[in-house]
């Protein structure tokens, strides 16, 4: 008897030491939570019969790689919530948030009490009993789900009419935040720093403007540096001129003048398509215009009166566009269309029968309708290359034009 005595309370404190050791390894590397726990939050805590107030329930499921909590939410639906003597008028759902190893989910209820007999007094929302597993998983081994649980929400007292329930300890007169209303706050919070992010840089780039200024002052009185003109604002300009040649020639036929204004305004557009610029000079704003120049206004704060002219021919488009396409709006047609159009309206302009300015002679007129269709012709063609121009000759389609070149010379080069 001795003899096994002492064997028992040997293999008793073996298995002893063994359950302690592993106990305490489990605490050292891991923290007991709690698998699945609901809060209920009210919108207020006294209220009057008939009146309508929230409800929130909010839950939390631990969701591991070892382990995760799945609870039966049947129980939380709108539709089959019970809260007797309460009635659910309507209820959703907000979407899920993750933090950590937890997954919240949360329910909005709106509801009311409709009775003739809780007048003073305080009435309980009802206990909820919610059903949850936990499913364990080890290694690669599929997942094993275990036994049923029950988690109990517990109820939650309300005062009918306008007192406050004697338990209650914590009066909150502000509804509670719902998830929708926190992902709102969110989104208008990012949109407002966003705003906040920029209008900084636009202040950043006064200040810089600003210190720029002070210290060329400081230095002394430097060049002005001019900015150039866009070319999109002087193929505009000749666009327009161009429409108005053409409804003058419709109402009072072909003229010298209107011959040259015509000329004048293919050869400013030609220069851009061409060579992406134009010779011009700022002036007053009443100074008049000699022949082959074109008047714009320019800038959007200090607004500088400018005239623009070119001197280009149809031969040296001709030869530019059968040499190459343009570098600037990459578009040989278009500059070959400018150069049939130019070339018509300098024969009118410059032959032996046309007028000098100032002298239209009978002779003239003849002559005018006698190159009455080319003359609609070359002004239909350039109406359209200088329309087509006025798109290709802009920051952004320049920059593409530009960008394809490049493309295009790298792979020649590589082959």
């Amino acid at each position: 008897m001795t003899v096994r005595r002492r064997l028992i309370a040997l293999g008793l404190t073996c298995g002893l030491a063994v359950s302690t050791s592993a106990w305490a390894q489990v605490t050292d590397d891991a923290t007991a939570v709690d698998a699945f726990r609901c809060w209920r939050r009210l919108g207020q805590q006294a209220v009057r019969v008939g009146e309508r107030f929230a409800m929130t329930v909010t839950c939390s499921a631990v969701e591991t790689e070892g382990a995760r909590a799945i609870p039966d939410q049947v129980a939380l639906e709108p539709a089959s919530i019970d809260v007797a003597p309460f009635e659910v008028l309507d209820g959703e759902r907000s979407d899920d948030t993750r933090t950590g190893p937890y997954r919240f989910f949360q329910y909005h209820y709106t509801l009311r009490l409709i009775t003739e007999t809780s007048f003073g007094e305080d009435v309980e929302l009802p206990a909820v009993e919610l059903a949850y597993r936990v499913e364990r998983r080890i290694g690669n081994a599929p997942a094993m789900a275990g036994r049923e649980r029950t988690y109990i929400l517990p109820p939650e007292p309300i005062r009918v009419i306008s007192f406050v329930p004697g338990a209650v300890v914590d009066i909150r007169d502000l509804a509670p935040a719902t998830f929708s209303e926190a992902q709102a706050r969110i989104v208008r919070a990012n949109a407002l720093t966003l705003g906040a992010a920029l209008t900084g840089l636009l202040a950043v780039g006064v200040l810089l403007v600003g210190v720029t200024r002070a210290a060329r002052a400081r230095r002394g009185h430097l060049p002005a540096v001019e900015r150039p003109v866009p070319p999109s604002g002087v193929v505009r300009r000749a666009l327009d001129e161009l429409t108005s040649v053409g409804r003058a020639a419709a109402e009072h036929g072909w003229t010298a003048d209107t011959l040259a204004r015509a000329l004048s305004a293919l050869r400013v557009g030609a220069n851009i398509a061409l060579t992406g610029r134009v010779a011009h000079a700022i002036v007053a704003a009443d100074t008049p215009t000699r022949a082959g120049q074109l008047r714009l206004r320019h800038g959007l704060v200090r607004r500088r009166t400018l005239v623009v002219s070119s001197g280009l021919t149809a031969p040296v488009l001709a030869r530019a566009s059968e040499a190459t396409r343009s570098p600037v709006i990459g578009d040989a047609a278009l500059i070959a269309d400018l150069a049939a159009a130019i070339a018509v309206f300098t024969q009118a302009r410059y032959a032996r029968q046309a007028p000098t300015e100032g002298d239209p002679t009978d002779r003239a007129e003849a002559a005018g309708m006698d190159n009455n269709a080319a003359l609609i012709s070359a002004l239909d063609t350039g109406l359209g290359a200088l329309t087509r121009l006025r798109w290709l000759s802009t920051a952004p389609m320049r920059a593409v034009t530009a960008a394809r070149a490049t493309l295009a010379e790298w792979i020649t080069w590589t082959r």
